[in-house]
């Protein structure tokens, strides 16, 4: 039978059948028997055709018709990564399907992606950012362990400081600043040239709703206590992190300003 593109590497017959977990291409014609690489069949041309399809319609905002396509492209190429990508956003956000996304990340960690599935993910997840400020340190790692050559590092700081200032900055409160938050971002700021990400954690200091600056609130001790511990100094180790070059010191200096400034506000409302 036809398999959504598939030919015979020997006859050229499009009858075949095909093991998707194996990969294996088997002519009914000739007899010959074929395995695709991840590559070889990320570019099939209808498997091409379909994933980009669902792309599109993903970003035109059409969800459903993007799901439609990208099971087309899971039927045969079942670990397709934007694919997978697709099916989970939609049956989370649109079908309530609580824990499908964290099932995509679960997924697709331990899979080595192409440089075409990172890229058509990183557009992707930077187009509904919104929706995915949770995953904030799930897009990026994912990334990150896809893009380890040097000539990547550029577009993996570009990236990093699209998504995380983002997030950053649409946090509720500093109880975002976990201990392995912290240690997400300090891991970042020493690999990469993330500037924007330092800052929006810098404007946070101010900016954080739940900032004693926001609200307001210094004269409530124990609770501007609590922000400098749990924000304001984990900002300070991430900035004191960054890798050396032109914008750390001036980070540094930066950070030491806000920092001697927050201790002022406090002891001035005490």
């Amino acid at each position: 039978m036809e398999v959504f593109g598939l030919t015979c590497a020997g006859c050229g017959s499009t009858d075949v059948d095909f093991n998707t977990e194996t990969r294996k291409v088997t002519c009914n014609q000739c007899g010959k028997v074929e395995y695709y690489s991840r590559a070889q069949l990320g570019a099939t041309g209808k498997i091409v055709i379909a994933k980009d399809n669902a792309i599109k319609f993903f970003g035109e905002g059409n969800l459903s018709g993007a799901r439609e396509f990208a099971v087309d492209v899971l039927n045969v190429m079942q670990d397709n990564a934007a694919a997978l990508f697709i099916v989970a956003y939609c049956d989370e956000f649109v079908e309530g399907q609580a824990g499908a996304m964290e099932g995509f990340f679960r997924r697709t960690d331990p899979m080595p992606l192409e440089s075409d599935e990172v890229k058509d993910l990183m557009a992707l997840f930077e187009d509904k950012l919104p929706n995915l400020r949770d995953f904030e340190i799930q897009m990026v790692t994912l990334v990150v362990k896809n893009l380890q050559s040097p000539e990547d590092r550029a577009r993996l700081s570009e990236f990093i400081d699209r998504v995380c200032p983002y997030c950053i900055l649409h946090y509720a409160s500093e109880d975002f600043m976990t201990p392995e938050r912290e240690d997400f971002y300090r891991d970042v700021a020493g690999h990469c040239d993330v500037p924007k990400t330092c800052l929006a954690l810098l404007r946070g200091i101010r900016e954080i709703p739940s900032s004693p600056w926001k609200a307001g609130s210094f004269a409530m001790r124990a609770r501007a206590t609590y922000f400098l511990e749990h924000y304001v100094e984990p900002v300070g180790r991430v900035v004191s992190a960054m890798r050396d070059g032109q914008f750390k010191p001036k980070f540094l200096q930066a950070y030491a300003q806000e920092h001697e400034k927050y201790l002022a506000a406090m002891s001035q409302s005490a």
